[in-house]
């Protein structure tokens, strides 16, 4: 791993992903789709149609709708082609050619963007779906279906409808240098401009794609965390991800070869193209996630087991010399106590009995004792004035 990758993989926020305890749930992604495919065939045709339903207003729109237009702009307009000079035929065709592209530019702007936001309160429960059948869980389709609208359905919202936003963009310049060339031979740079940098844009943002949208559904990280782990784990697998990108969008683009080669790409997306598009991004996505999230919390879990393995056998020891230690400090103390103890003892005796010179008798030394004792003795006169006095 190279010292970049490193500094973008300790920039990811780590958190365990929502999958359940199996064997199945991580690991062998490509066998595990094939898995999937094999089968749930019918399955997936059924999640297919129902991801279709969301994105079925953009399709008739673009794909049924747009071309009758384009039949009904140019129906009365007279393609003569400059003949019957003279008997007040107008050539038209310019005219013509401009109504279709001012058409497919005006359809572009009134459907992309709505289309793209329907179409993704589809594919958040197909996601949903999809991530069960990647982690073994058993799916109820219709229901898990709905349930990964109502949980996922404003996460992609927003995305979805910036990602349109960036679709209007690239097909409306697209089309504009397209109608330039045509009507006047060539466009001005700033189209050309405008059109490169909006592809590049779109480009991007189907490889954000691929890791915002598995990710979405398995995880369940704050929202500047999920964007802040989408772009760091992107950078990382860039290559991988731009190599996937252009294979998947290569194959919708076969259409522009002829009618039938078209309609043969709508049928299989109508069909299963949308289903197996969606478990390809989930298989890659959960295959990224488990090399850069699942895998450093693994490593982090086994340091930190380690760590407590090695704390608690630095206890076992400690614990295992502290008996000695108490033993020899209980020692200590008790030896110190009685020392002081018999220090205390020794100074009352001294104070209460005074030793006697060696020189005097017997009989003198107990009239003495006497006499002390007549000295300290408490003296009680009476009377409530008798202050400074000793009582008993």
């Amino acid at each position: 791993m190279s010292k970049l990758t490193q500094l973008l993989a300790s920039k990811i926020v780590l958190q365990r992903d929502l999958a359940p305890k199996s064997e199945s749930a991580h690991g062998a992604r490509a066998a595990r789709m094939r898995e999937v495919l094999g089968g749930n065939t019918a399955k997936m045709f059924t999640l297919n149609i129902f991801t279709v339903l969301f994105a079925l207003p953009m399709i008739c729109v673009l794909i049924i709708w747009l071309p009758i237009e384009e039949s009904n702009a140019v129906a009365n307009l007279n393609f003569s082609a400059n003949l019957g000079i003279g008997y007040g035929a107008v050539d038209q065709t310019l005219e013509g050619i401009a109504a279709i592209y001012n058409l497919r530019q005006l359809f572009i702007l009134c459907t992309l963007t709505p289309g793209f936001m329907i179409m993704s309160i589809g594919i958040s429960g197909a996601m949903h779906v999809l991530r069960n059948y990647m982690w073994g869980v058993d799916v109820k389709l219709l229901r898990h279906f709905g349930r990964g609208i109502a949980k996922h359905w404003y996460k992609f919202l927003p995305v979805f409808t910036v990602g349109g936003l960036l679709a209007t963009s690239a097909g409306y310049s697209l089309i504009e240098v397209l109608k330039q060339n045509a009507l006047y031979g060539a466009a001005g740079a700033g189209y050309y401009v405008w059109t490169v940098f909006s592809f590049i844009f779109c480009f991007f943002f189907a490889m954000f794609l691929f890791m915002y949208m598995p990710m979405c559904v398995a995880y369940r990280f704050k929202a500047k965390d999920l964007l802040k782990n989408c772009f760091t784990m992107g950078l990382i697998v860039f290559v991988t991800t731009l190599l996937l990108v252009i294979l998947l969008g290569g194959i919708p683009l076969i259409a522009i070869a002829n009618d039938i080669v078209m309609y043969l790409i709508y049928g299989f997306f109508l069909l299963f193209g949308f289903s197996l598009y969606l478990l390809i991004i989930t298989a890659y996505g959960q295959y990224a996630c488990e090399n850069l999230i699942e895998a450093q919390l693994d490593v982090k879990e086994e340091m930190e087991a380690k760590k407590a393995e090695q704390e608690r056998k630095a206890a076992v020891r400690q614990q295992a010399k502290q008996p000695k230690s108490q033993k020899g400090s209980a020692v200590a103390s008790y030896k110190k106590s009685r020392k002081a103890k018999n220090a205390a003892v020794k100074e009352v005796r001294d104070y209460s009995e005074p030793s006697t010179p060696s020189f005097v008798t017997e009989e003198e030394a107990e009239r003495m004792k006497a006499a002390k004792r007549e000295e300290n003795k408490p003296v009680y006169k009476g009377g409530p004035y008798n202050k400074g006095k000793k009582k008993r």
